[in-house]
């Protein structure tokens, strides 16, 4: 039976973010928590291609009753994506991260979290961070932050906001899992936003509710008052848009650790100060996610190499001084269309392709 699951994970490290072997095979147990044996052994015929229960069953070699009533329990307990197209029920695999874990809202538990927080620091967070092309991309907070305008429109999170036809909000699931274990931060919990299919999936699977476009837009600004960074998923499309705290966000607390975390995400924006001299209050020092400003002889001083351009220390500054500015063009990013493009170019570094 072990061996199934070996194979699982196999099959999950060769996606995306990785899912990588460690030496307590903490990984392996939790899959053995995720999935039951009948599961497992559906994902390993899963392509991530949306397909219908028949194309699937064709490939495992079972029936299209039995496929479907696997599917849409393993679509439930966020073990696949589900995809619904009028009278058209699509499934396909997904990574761990962006994925399988951050589907877990409503299955999480002690033991689960344990887990995942001992594989997190053993190995998963390396994985995802060894990749050229990240998951996740940093906004500006607010796009009057910046000093040249206009923003590009995948950069500015109120437009994309108000171009979507369907939007959820979910609760943080770093916060709630890092207050489960009775540590973590007072910043708001249902913090997290998705967008047309990701917000229908995450409404089908009772993790989130939908909102309207004023409701969103209320959130986003309470997300910068509360201190939290926007980010989305690494697509032009944006399919989700998170608030991250550094005390519970994972990726936030990796990129701290790093003597430039500039270089490991993918925001096309810099904080500047614009003043010889300011009143030295520390306002900014205490906002910085990643700490990337220091107050030396009276006046505030970033680290280009550490600011990841999120603007949050520009949104409170009393002076005025700082602002966002573009970074040089030859350091523009511009995203795939989609998330699942993405992780498409993710597989192809993983396996030495780029």
């Amino acid at each position: 039976m072990e061996e199934l699951y070996l194979k699982l994970r196999d099959r999950l490290d060769e996606m995306a973010t990785g899912y990588p072997s460690t030496e307590s095979g903490v990984e392996v147990r939790i899959l053995q928590k995720l999935f039951n044996p009948e599961e497992a052994s559906l994902f390993l015929t899963m392509t991530t291609t949306p397909e219908t229960p028949r194309e699937i069953a064709h490939r495992a070699g079972i029936g299209e009753q039995n496929a479907a009533m696997i599917l849409e329990p393993m679509a439930r307990k966020g073990l696949v994506f589900r995809l619904r197209e009028e009278s058209m029920v699509r499934y396909f695999a997904i990574p761990f991260i962006v994925g399988i874990y951050e589907f877990q809202i409503n299955n999480l538990d002690d033991p689960l979290v344990k887990d995942i927080s001992e594989y997190y620091l053993s190995g998963l967070a390396q994985s995802f961070h060894s990749l050229k092309t990240p998951h996740l991309r940093t906004l500006p907070v607010n796009k009057d932050l910046v000093s040249k305008k206009p923003i590009l429109p995948y950069d500015d999170a109120a437009s994309i906001i108000r171009g979507k036809d369907r939007i959820a909000v979910a609760p943080c699931l770093c916060r709630l899992a890092v207050r489960r274990m009775a540590k973590g931060c007072d910043s708001p919990l249902e913090t997290c936003i998705q967008f047309d299919s990701f917000a229908d999936y995450y409404v089908d699977n009772d993790m989130a509710r939908y909102i309207s476009t004023d409701e969103a837009l209320s959130i986003l600004q309470n997300n910068e008052k509360a201190g939290l960074v926007i980010q989305t998923l690494n697509s032009q499309n944006v399919e989700a848009m998170c608030a991250c705290c550094s005390c519970c966000c994972g990726m936030l607390i990796s990129l701290k650790l790093y003597p430039a975390p500039a270089r490991e995400v993918k925001s096309n924006y810099y904080c500047s100060v614009t003043a010889d001299s300011c009143s030295a209050c520390g306002t900014c020092v205490s906002r910085c996610p990643v700490n990337a400003i220091r107050v030396k002889e009276n006046i505030a001083e970033v680290s280009r190499k550490r600011c990841i351009g999120c603007g949050l220390c520009v949104s409170t500054c009393p002076d005025g001084i700082l602002s966002l500015e573009k970074k040089p063009e030859e350091e523009m990013y511009e995203p795939p269309k989609t998330v699942f493009e993405t992780f498409d170019i993710m597989t192809v570094e993983k396996k030495g392709g780029i």
